[in-house]
């Protein structure tokens, strides 16, 4: 299987800053990976060289090619959308799809056209004129009428209600994805994208932290709730994070037994959203610092 993204000892510095530290990454053909990191962590400076959008040193190779070296070529095979707000004010929807059918050979009209009909937009309603939803929803029209090996969002979301952003993801499987392509999400509201991922990765400080199938989490992580009598006996199978509740406390074990766990109270699966909490507390994040 060839991958779509190969990264080899990526490294950017601004200044004095490193905000990209040696990141090794590899994403295959039909995956739907989520970068999830705080503001600043690197998520958007990975995203910027894998486009060849910014220079990093290190080997990366994106659906073949070097994006810095073939960046025109890359952008016939990639889409990419960041923040909705972007496009211009004057513009009108069909003088978009006029522009981007000019510009991008495998852009389908039809389709985005299509698309079109079950919204409230009309061809020439300016962007001015539209909802910060409708703003969305074009950008939707633009992605699904582009066949592309690799849609890259950043922060695609951004700003949008929630009604907004749940119509937003459900479009993007529903519409988008059919397991030949592939998509990159980087976003901070990892609730809202948990339940589309085949894969998640956590950045913090330009340090990838865990990088895991999702399939794989459960058998990997363990979350326990447990009474105060038992702190003393958990702490010592070493959580990687623990959190006092009004009946106890909440910790998060990584490769821990279950079995073993299970006898001091009620064992689940955590979320992304705490799992992330737990990964970039201070205790783990050193720990994996020292590690690297």
């Amino acid at each position: 299987m060839t991958n779509i993204i190969q990264a080899r000892h990526l490294n950017k510095f601004y200044g004095k800053q490193q905000v990209l530290n040696n990141i090794n990454l590899q994403v295959n053909p039909g995956e739907i990976v989520g970068i999830v990191g705080v503001n600043g962590a690197g998520k958007s400076t990975l995203l910027k060289s894998l486009l060849g959008l910014t220079r990093v040193s290190g080997d990366l190779n994106v659906c073949g090619l070097n994006p810095r070296q073939a960046q025109d070529k890359l952008m016939q095979t990639v889409s990419f959308i960041a923040d909705t707000a972007t496009l211009p004010k004057w513009i009108t929807a069909a003088q978009l799809f006029d522009y981007s059918e000019a510009v991008h050979p495998k852009f389908n009209r039809n389709l985005a056209e299509q698309f079109l009909e079950n919204t409230e937009i009309k061809p020439n309603m300016r962007v001015k004129k539209m909802s910060k939803g409708m703003i969305t929803q074009l950008h939707l029209a633009l992605v699904i009428a582009i066949e592309s090996d690799l849609l890259v969002l950043d922060e695609p979301t951004l700003g949008l209600d929630i009604i907004r952003r749940k119509a937003f993801y459900n479009s993007l499987l529903e519409d988008y994805f059919d397991h030949n392509n592939t998509i990159l999400i980087t976003t901070h509201q990892i609730e809202e994208i948990e339940h589309i991922l085949t894969r998640v990765i956590f950045i913090d400080n330009g340090l990838i932290v865990l990088d895991e199938q999702i399939e794989n989490l459960e058998n990997r992580f363990i979350q326990l709730e447990t009474l105060p009598e038992y702190q003393t006996q958990v702490e010592q199978l070493k959580p990687i994070y623990s959190q006092k509740t009004l009946s106890g406390h909440r910790y998060i074990f990584d490769g821990q037994d279950s079995q073993t766990l299970s006898q001091f109270g009620k064992i689940n699966t955590p979320e992304l959203a705490d799992l992330f909490v737990a990964m970039l507390s201070p205790k783990t994040a050193t720990e994996h610092r020292e590690a690297c």
